[in-house]
This record gives structure tokens, sequence and C-alpha cells, in this order.
């Protein structure tokens, strides 16, 4: 091997180390930012909502929609998103479920909903998460070893059921889906809208409830669930890994004829504590 050989591969050995020596500090720096900076800078998302019926009922009123918590604690991030809706002074506070960490303790979870208060309510769905317990999962409606209403917070869960609401415009139909019998439930849903003339807020956890209600109705639907997917990945990719929430209904504002849906990031994180281009995310709807 001749000189001019052996000193174009040394080059080319000092360009491998150089390459690998920046993929592993970006990696690096990936991680920590993605771990103990990105989870904790809030984005406040201003959605307005232009659907005339639904906009018309709810006319000058201001919601905060929060979804998947995954509280383990109160920490600097719960304390941030409670400073953030007691500024912004919402009307009302929808929640769409998955407060705690899977079997995770529930009193910090019911310690935060304490907090929150909404001079026309706070409503809220239960999501997954909510059941890995399912002696506490009782917590968030009831006294502990009682059927009585819970004093823990004033959130109006919604299991399957549906509300009207009376606003100064007009009436808007209220109504929660409870992710342990969503599929069984679904029918129902559609035909209580059917029968309401009025306009019609859904919150559900599982953001493919948007395929079960027609293209007419005058409907918004709030849910989660899907984290934004906490890392950026083509959508082909969700889909081939079988997560068909991602795929299809990612994060985002979704429509089809009337009805709508937005689709929280969430706060909290799962599987994996990390975000990354995907940051929490707090929304506030105008109508």
């Amino acid at each position: 091997m001749t000189n001019a050989e052996m000193l174009n591969i040394k080059q080319w050995l000092s360009i491998k180390r150089i390459i690998l020596s920046i993929a592993l500090g970006l990696l690096i720096i990936s991680g920590v930012y993605g771990v103990w900076i990105e989870p904790y800078q809030i984005d406040v998302k201003h959605v307005t909502i232009n659907n005339e019926t639904i906009s018309t009922a709810l006319k000058d009123k201001i919601a905060v929609h929060l979804s998947d918590l995954h509280i383990n604690k109160i920490g600097k991030r719960e304390k941030q998103i409670l400073k953030l809706i007691e500024d912004l002074n919402p009307d009302l506070i929808f929640l769409t479920g998955d407060y705690v960490k899977w079997c995770g303790d529930y009193e910090s979870a019911l310690s935060f909903l304490s907090e929150l208060k909404a001079p026309m309510g706070v409503w809220a769905v239960m999501g997954d998460y909510d059941y890995s317990s399912s002696r506490k999962s009782c917590l968030f409606c009831h006294k502990q070893g009682s059927g009585n209403p819970t004093r823990k917070h004033h959130v109006r869960f919604l299991r399957n059921e549906a509300e009207c609401i009376s606003l100064s415009n007009g009436d808007a139909w209220l109504q929660g889906i409870d992710p342990e019998a969503e599929l069984n439930y679904r029918y129902d849903t559609e035909k209580n809208l059917l029968e309401q003339k009025i306009p019609a807020i859904i919150l559900s956890h599982d953001p493919l409830m948007f395929n079960s209600i027609a293209n007419d109705r005058d409907v918004l639907i709030l849910a989660g669930d899907t984290h934004g997917g906490q890392i950026p990945l083509p959508r082909w990719l969700w889909n081939i890994m079988g997560y068909e929430k991602n795929f299809r209904f990612n994060h985002g504002f979704f429509h089809e004829g009337h009805k709508m849906m937005y689709v929280s990031r969430g706060i909290g994180s799962s599987h994996l504590p990390i975000r990354l281009l995907r940051p929490p995310e707090l929304v506030v709807l105008h109508f």
C-alpha cells in the first residue's frame, strides 16, 4: 500500500470519527432537550371555532381544553398550567382524560383538579390510564368507600352522559364518551345528536370518535390520547406500527362537512418521558 493510499484511509477514518462524534453529540443534545427542556415549554394554542351554529350559541365565550396530564406530582409544569388558566380566566374548562400515570398516584391528580374553576363549569371525561387502577378510578367521581359525590373538586365527569347547558344566545349539548364503553356507545351518541336540534360539543379521549359522527352534524369534538406522537415521525410509519390514532389524527384541527375536531398534544407523556418538537399544549378555544 502506497503512502498516498495510507493517507486517504487515515483521512477517511478521521472524517468518519468526526461524523460519528457529531451524530452522537446531536443525539445527546436531543435527549437532554427532549427530556428536561421541551416537556416544560407549554405551548398556549389559540383556536377560533368557525361554525356558525356553535359560535352563535357560545358567542364571545372562551374555553380551555386540557388533555393527557399524566400527573405524577404537583410540580413546576402543573403549577405553570394552573397559572396560565388563572390568567386566561376562561368561561369553561374541558378535560379529555388521562390525569394519572399508569397505576400512578391519584391523589396528585385529584389535588390538581381541585384547583380548576370556571364560571360556566369544568367538564371532563376519563382516559384509559385513569382506569389503570379500577378501585382508585372511582375517586374521580365519588368519596372513598361511598357512592356519594366527591367534594375534592368541582369537575363534572360525563361518563357516557350528556347535558344541555343554557347559554345567553341559546343552548348547547355537551356529551362525554367513556373509553371503557366507547364502541358500544357510539350508536347512541349519534342517535342522541340526531334527536337534538342544537349544537353539540363532545368530549372523547379517543379521537377515532370523529369517524362515528355524520358529516352534516354541527359538532365540535375535543380529544387527546395521541400526545402528538411525542416525537416527529412520518404518518406512514405510525400506520406500519399500528398506531391508527396517530396515523389519522396525530394532533391539531380536523373537519369534514359541518363536524370539527381538535386533537390536543396534551401535557404529559407516556411510555417514554420525552417530547421532541411536540411540546405540551394548552388549547384556548374562542367562539
